[in-house]
């Protein structure tokens, strides 16, 4: 089926309605399963880095930004110690995570050294068929 212009501009105020509406909606597939157009299409009609794929995405990550904040607050207020900790490794900084994490280990190494190969002689010569090889 072709679709006029306005049509798809009509498809478009859609998807940003339903966006708008539903801050459940936090991935782009969400978008596009309710909207009377294939996948294939929306990517043909709006790829990504167009000004009205950008929009989308930004309005899927404020609703990402909302439903975190709202994990979060909810964390914070059950007062359940595995669901504070949890926020608190969140928010903490990298001192505070190495003093909570029992399994955290820094690993360093020294950029400046140097791996060498080498090779070993020997008088081995390839097969020249499986007989040849000894089991």
């Amino acid at each position: 089926m072709a679709y006029t212009s306005k049509e798809k501009k009509e498809i478009l105020e859609e998807a940003k309605a339903d966006i708008k509406a539903d801050d459940n909606i936090l991935f782009l597939d969400d978008v596009i399963a309710g909207l009377p157009i294939s996948k294939k299409t929306f990517y043909e009609w709006w790829p990504k880095g167009s000004d009205e794929y950008n929009e989308m995405w930004r309005m899927i990550n404020d609703n990402r930004v909302t439903v975190k904040k709202y994990i979060r607050l909810k964390l914070r207020l059950s007062g359940k110690a595995s669901e504070l900790l949890a926020l608190y490794r969140m928010i903490c900084t990298e001192d505070e995570r190495r003093a909570i994490n029992m399994n955290y280990m820094e690993l360093s190494g020294k950029p400046d050294s140097e791996i060498k190969i080498g090779f070993v002689e020997t008088d081995a010569k390839p097969a020249s068929s499986e007989d040849d090889v000894k089991q």
